[in-house]
């Protein structure tokens, strides 16, 4: 666990499928109007939350935007919101700026793509523009060649809180004095083999939207959330208005795979983020499976002072790997102590405390 209360958030970027950028975001949360829509064709049969509407142009040049796999595209658009947001211009201190990206799905449409013609026509139909995109840090490196970020680089591969684990090494960066600042992203993208193992696992088999505690399985989803991390006398001294405080940040792993166990280490967690305080509000990671909500139910019984918790992954989409939704809705409203928990079904369970939450920008 750390307590990095002399690190801050300055600045947040999104890509989601109800639209891009923070305004978008935090209309839709507002509302509680889940963002469903039929899928392209393109991805598979189903309905889920694709970014159907998604536009870089003007951010990401046409020549790097034709190489660039889905989840590069909403990173990148993510970072530069981000950037813009912190009211900083990365390229003249990059050396100083590391990224850690969490990802579940990195690299598989582009592995999709690159494998589906080979396996059909052998070596001749493998291309070679797909393939570097096919490693799930050709996110992390195409933003660092895009923003001149030269810092320390590191991409988590994980289901539900791979974000959460990039955060905490961003916080490890900047504490020891590695950095200056960190690009942290979650993001995730949808292709059609993501979708029939999906279906082929029964996890899309629901009638009705999904509902936490129903059992009816999750909303597939996509896109990417961005923050800029910086270290506090770094932030004040440029300047900068902080989002929010990054009070703690904890993270038990979970001794076997049972319920207890994860049950468990999501308690402990979440306890040592919180020390001996409740909080004013409660971003919450069930999704429907069964697997993710009882671990937070189990929680909630046992801390009836706590306020009800909010699900955003039933209103923007289950990210796979990413988890940074979950801090994305924590930065959408005021609060003066925000706490974040992330349940995940195998791992590490991940817990976070948000201090200071603000909307108003200098």
């Amino acid at each position: 666990m750390s307590h990095p209360a002399d690190l801050v958030i300055t600045g947040l970027g999104l890509v989601l499928p109800c639209g891009d950028g923070v305004e978008a975001a935090r209309a839709n949360l507002a509302s509680g109007t889940p963002c469903f829509s039929d899928l392209p064709e393109s991805l598979g049969a189903g309905r889920g939350a694709a970014c159907a509407a998604f536009n870089p142009a003007g951010i990401i040049p046409p020549m790097q935007l034709r190489r660039l796999d889905r989840v590069s595209r909403f990173a990148w658009v993510a970072a530069h919101q981000a950037f813009g947001d912190a009211g900083l211009d990365p390229k003249p201190v990059g050396d100083r700026i590391a990224v850690a990206v969490g990802t579940m799905t990195g690299g598989s449409e582009a592995s999709e793509a690159f494998m589906r013609p080979y396996l059909q026509r052998g070596p001749d139909g493998a291309s070679p523009l797909l393939f570097p995109n096919t490693v799930a840090n050709a996110a992390s490196g195409h933003l660092a060649l895009a923003f001149g970020l030269k810092g320390p680089s590191a991409t988590f591969v994980d289901r539900e809180s791979a974000a959460l684990a990039a955060l905490e090494q961003a916080a490890r960066w900047l504490r020891a004095g590695l950095a200056d600042a960190a690009l942290v992203l979650g993001a995730d993208g949808l292709f059609p083999l993501l979708l029939d193992i999906c279906c082929g696992a029964r996890l899309l088999a629901r009638h009705g939207h999904p509902e936490i505690g129903s059992g009816r399985g999750f909303l597939p989803g996509e896109g990417a959330q961005a923050f800029l991390l910086e270290r506090r006398d770094r932030a004040e001294a440029r300047g900068a208005r902080p989002r929010a405080v990054l009070r703690a940040l904890a993270s038990r792993s979970t001794p076997g795979d049972g319920i207890e166990a994860r049950a468990r280490a999501l308690a402990e967690a979440s306890t040592q983020a919180l020390g001996e305080a409740a909080p004013t509000r409660w971003i919450g990671g069930s999704n429907g499976l069964g697997r993710l909500d009882d671990l937070e139910a189990r929680l909630a019984a046992a801390h009836p002072d706590w306020p009800a918790a909010r699900f955003p992954k039933a209103l923007w989409g289950e990210f796979g790997g990413s988890g940074g939704q979950l801090l994305a809705a924590a930065l959408l409203e005021p609060a003066d102590r925000a706490l974040v928990t992330a349940p995940a079904s195998s791992g590490a369970q991940f817990a976070a405390l948000l201090e200071g939450v603000r909307l108003e920008r200098r």
